[in-house]
């Protein structure tokens, strides 16, 4: 089967603390940005709570969302990531 595209996401930040987690999430939810907090357990790091707006399809719809947050102050880095395969029993 052939590779999935790449999908696009902005990461508002990724924090050890829940709460700011969620504090950066209601900040983007004040600009009418919807973002989700992802947790994962990375080594030497403890838990990690990445704030990410997305999936976008376009760079183009990436850069535009980029923007506004820019004007509001919020620095977002892009983050390419490749669905991974589901196997099919």
């Amino acid at each position: 089967p052939a590779a999935s595209a790449p999908q696009l996401y902005l990461q508002a930040g990724a924090f050890q603390r829940a709460d700011e987690a969620d504090n950066m999430k209601a900040q983007l939810a004040l600009l009418g940005v919807e973002a989700v907090i992802q947790t994962s357990e990375v080594a030497g790091k403890g838990m990690l709570h990445r704030v990410r707006v997305g999936p976008f399809h376009t760079i183009d719809e990436a850069n535009r969302t980029r923007s506004l947050l820019a004007q509001n102050n919020i620095q977002v880095a892009l983050v390419k990531e490749t669905p991974t395969q589901q196997e099919k029993p």
